[in-house]
């Protein structure tokens, strides 16, 4: 296979971007890929339903106001990720140079890192919160480090890919402890934040349906095909939108109460967990399948958070009544 360059970076650091890749192949295969498995699992930790599930336990039975900053920061922080990756369309590292022999292949675009944004957007909200405690500080430091070479390690994404995703979800999260701060001075104007959120998601669904992308194809066999990375936008497009309406209006008329036994505390994140689960594994299946299109997987995300900062909590709160 001829090698594709790709796009999005000068010539010289995509050539250190390789060279590095090819370095660290070469330890693995000197070790005989002894990190392998512990490497796949720290990446696996900022991925899949495991991308809210902090969030969601913090929220629902921790700090409502810090489970509340994480689901935000996460939300914006993938959303601003996916802004880049459909606009740079950089191809995987294996495709930029077929030496590349990743442990594992992902699918899309390389840059920037969605692991590493979500690990910096959930362990850097943690730090900003708590950043009286220096070794929870630390420990999460060196999470969001784990994870940015862990996306290295394993192959697929070049140093470049993590290192502006670290930067992406350090600018979302020092950001957004600047607007929640504004936000609580100012509580009867929190409907700003449902309204930039539709504002920046039209704008944004108009831009990755207009845009061009490139279509290059290797013995027949198109590279990467667009419309599935769209589908990537429009799912982080309808979780930007939930969490900016969950929050909102959980915040406004569920107001739901951690002032409870910790045995229940711990039955809300138990029950809760189990109810991702089904969703993630049933429900959105289903849904994105009857509406067959890319609608349906905005639907489903958008649905998902609603469901998991509205919805759920609003048993929280006929629980505290009943009591």
């Amino acid at each position: 296979m001829t090698p594709i360059r790709g796009n999005g970076s000068p010539v010289g650091i995509r050539n250190m971007d390789i060279q590095y890749l090819l370095f660290l192949q070469h330890a693995r295969e000197t070790l005989g890929g002894v990190f392998n498995s512990f490497f796949l699992q720290i990446s696996d930790l900022s991925s899949g339903m495991f991308v809210w599930l902090l969030a969601c336990v913090v929220f629902w039975s921790v700090n409502k106001k810090v489970g509340g900053f994480l689901f935000l920061n996460v939300g914006f922080s993938r959303f601003f990720m996916q802004v880049l990756k459909l606009t740079f369309c950089v191809y995987r590292p294996w495709i930029r140079s077929a030496e590349i022999l990743p442990i594992e292949k992902a699918s899309g675009y390389s840059f920037p890192s969605g692991h590493t944004v979500t690990a910096t957007a959930n362990y850097g909200t943690l730090m900003e919160r708590y950043r009286q405690s220096r070794p929870l500080c630390i420990f999460l430091a060196l999470m969001i480090l784990l994870t940015m070479f862990s996306r290295n390690y394993i192959g697929v994404h070049t140093p470049q890919d993590v290192v502006v995703a670290l930067l992406l979800g350090i600018v979302v999260v020092l950001c957004g402890a600047r607007v929640w701060e504004w936000l609580e001075a100012h509580p009867t104007r929190d409907y700003l934040l449902p309204c930039a959120g539709v504002v920046l998601v039209t704008l944004f669904l108009a831009y990755i349906s207009l845009k061009n992308y490139p279509l290059d194809y290797v013995n027949g066999k198109l590279l990467v095909d667009p419309r599935k990375m769209m589908i990537d936008g429009y799912k982080d497009a309808g979780r930007l939108l939930g969490v900016a309406f969950g929050w909102f209006l959980e915040r406004r008329f569920v107001r739901f109460s951690l002032d409870v036994p910790v045995a229940r505390r711990v039955a809300r994140a138990g029950f809760g967990v189990l109810l991702l689960l089904l969703y993630e594994g049933c429900a959105m299946p289903a849904l994105t399948a009857s509406l067959a299109s890319s609608w349906g997987y905005f639907v489903a995300t958008f649905f998902e958070l609603i469901l998991l900062m509205v919805i759920y909590p609003l048993f929280f709160a006929r629980e505290k009544k009943a009591a």
